[in-house]
C-alpha cells in the first residue's frame, strides 16, 4: 500500500492527498473520475421513463404535487405526457462514459483514494423534457480539479464532474457540472477544533405545529398558468418547508432514485460489489463488512470520517430546490438552469425552511421570456444549508407559450 494511505482496523481507509494526487487527478481530465466508480451493476434504475416511474419518484422525495403523480393531469398540459421532474435523470441512463486506456489507469491508480467525498454542488441545464418513453444514455468525465482551503479538512481539493444525458435520437435533454469535495478523513474530534458543534435538533410541540401547518399550506401552482408579464422584480415565492429529516426520508429516497453511483446491492451482491470497490467497504460493529455509504444513518462511522452527525446526500437538497420552483412555476413553465451550492451539513433531525425571490425579468431572453429567481434553505439553527439560482421560460400571452431553447450537441467525451 502507498504511503499515502493507512489502513485503519476496521477497513477504513485514511488518504492523505498529496501534491501527485492532485496530478494524477488532473491526469482525467476528460475521462471519468477513479474515485466514483461503478459497482455491481450500471443497469440504470429506471432504463425508461413511465408514468409510473415519475409517481414512485415524487412519492420518493414527498412531492404532491399532482403533475408527477397523475398521468391524466400531466397530459393535459402544454407537453401532452406524463414529465419527469428535474432530477429524475439521476435515476436513468446506460453508461456510455468514455473508456480509460490501460496507460492511463496505471498512472492515476490511487487518485485521491482513501479521502472521503462530499458533494458540495453543481449546475444543470435542462434542454428537453423527459416524458413518457424516453430512454437516455450518459456520460460524466472530470471538467476541472482544484485544491481547497478548508477549515474542515486539513487539506481538500473540489472536483468539478461534468455530465451530458441524450436520448436515442442524439437530443441531449440534460447537462451538468457536479462539484465533489474530497476530503481528508479524521475523526470528529479533530474537527472540532476547526468546526464549531451543531447540538442536535430538538423541536418543541409548538415548533411541530409550525412546521405541520406550513405543509397544509405548501403552493402547487399547477395548471394555472405563469405569465411573464406577472412577473416583476422583488416577488417572493411561497415558503416550502422540508423536515425534520428522518432516516425514512433518506430510504424512500433512494426506493425512487436507486442507489446512484456506487451501488449498495445486498448480501450476495453486496459480496460482488466489494471485490469491484473494495475501498466503498469498511467493517461494522459486528466486524462483518457494510458499504460506506452508511455514514449517512450510522453515527458511529460519521464520528469516524469526521462528521457531527448523520447526514442527507447531496441530491436531496438538490430535487428541495428543484420542488420549491415547480411547485411556485406551474405545469406550463420550464425550469431551464440551476445552480446551487450545499452550505453546512444538513444533519438527520433537522428542518430547511426554503424561500426564494425574483431577482431579474427578460421578456425577450435569447431563450424567450424568462425570470431568474434567488432561492436559499434555512434550518432551525438559522443556517443556511443550501443556496441557489434558477432560470425558468415562461409564457406570454404576446408570444404564446413557453418554447425551448435549442439544445447542445452530445459531449465528444463518450463512448458511442
Amino acid at each position: 500500500m502507498s504511503d499515502t494511505c493507512e489502513k485503519v482496523d476496521d477497513g477504513l481507509i485514511r488518504g492523505r492527498i498529496t501534491d501527485e494526487d492532485i496530478t494524477k487527478m488532473r491526469m482525467r481530465i476528460g475521462y471519468p473520475n477513479p474515485t466514483l466508480r461503478k459497482g455491481y451493476t450500471d443497469f440504470p434504475w429506471n432504463p425508461t421513463a413511465t408514468a409510473d416511474c415519475v409517481r414512485r419518484w415524487a412519492l420518493s422525495i414527498g412531492d404532491a404535487n399532482p403533475f408527477y403523480a397523475d398521468p391524466e393531469v400531466a397530459r393535459a398540459s402544454c407537453w401532452g405526457a406524463s414529465v419527469a421532474p428535474p432530477g429524475f435523470e439521476w435515476s436513468m441512463g446506460w453508461d456510455r462514459t468514455r473508456s480509460v486506456s490501460t496507460d492511463l489507469q496505471q498512472a492515476t491508480r490511487g487518485a485521491l483514494r482513501g479521502v472521503q467525498l462530499y458533494h458540495s454542488g453543481a449546475e444543470y441545464y435542462y434542454h428537453r423534457p423527459i416524458v413518457e418513453g424516453t430512454e437516455l444514455f450518459k456520460s460524466e468525465w472530470v471538467a476541472d480539479v482544484e485544491e481547497k482551503v478548508s477549515k474542515f479538512a486539513s487539506r481538500s481539493v473540489i472536483v468539478n464532474n461534468a455530465n451530458c444525458y441524450w436520448d436515442s435520437d442524439e437530443n441531449v435533454h440534460v447537462t451538468s457540472s457536479r462539484w465533489f469535495v474530497h476530503a481528508e478523513r479524521q475523526s470528529s474530534e479533530k474537527s472540532k477544533a476547526a468546526k464549531t458543534r451543531d447540538e442536535p435538533a430538538h423541536y418543541t410541540d409548538e415548533q411541530l405545529r409550525s412546521i405541520e401547518a406550513a405543509y397544509d399550506a405548501e403552493y402547487i401552482r399547477g395548471s394555472d398558468t405563469l405569465y411573464i408579464e406577472d412577473m416583476a422584480v422583488g416577488m417572493e415565492l411561497p415558503v416550502m418547508v422540508k423536515g425534520p429529516l428522518t432516516i425514512t426520508d433518506l430510504i424512500n429516497f433512494h426506493m425512487g432514485a436507486g442507489w446512484l453511483t456506487y451501488g449498495n446491492p445486498p448480501f450476495r451482491l453486496a459480496y460482488e460489489n466489494r471485490k469491484r470497490l473494495k475501498g466503498f467497504y469498511s467493517r461494522n460493529e459486528f466486524n462483518a463488512w457494510d458499504t460506506i455509504q452508511r455514514v449517512h444513518w450510522d453515527p458511529v462511522l460519521a464520528d469516524k470520517v469526521g462528521v457531527l452527525g448523520t447526514y442527507d446526500i447531496g441530491p436531496m437538497r438538490y430535487v428541495m430546490v428543484c420542488q420549491a420552483i415547480t411547485n411556485f412555476m406551474g405545469n406550463d413553465a420550464w425550469l431551464y438552469r440551476l445552480r446551487y451550492e450545499l452550505r453546512n451539513f444538513n444533519y438527520v433531525g433537522d428542518t430547511t425552511w426554503l424561500s426564494g425571490r425574483i431577482v431579474a425579468v427578460t421578456p425577450d431572453a435569447p431563450w424567450g421570456p424568462s425570470v431568474e429567481i434567488e432561492v436559499k434553505g434555512v434550518n432551525q439553527r438559522g443556517q443556511e444549508n443550501v443556496r441557489a439560482s434558477v432560470t425558468v421560460l415562461l409564457a406570454s400571452r404576446k408570444s404564446g407559450p413557453v418554447r425551448l431553447p435549442e439544445p447542445p450537441p452530445v459531449t465528444a467525451y463518450r463512448n458511442c
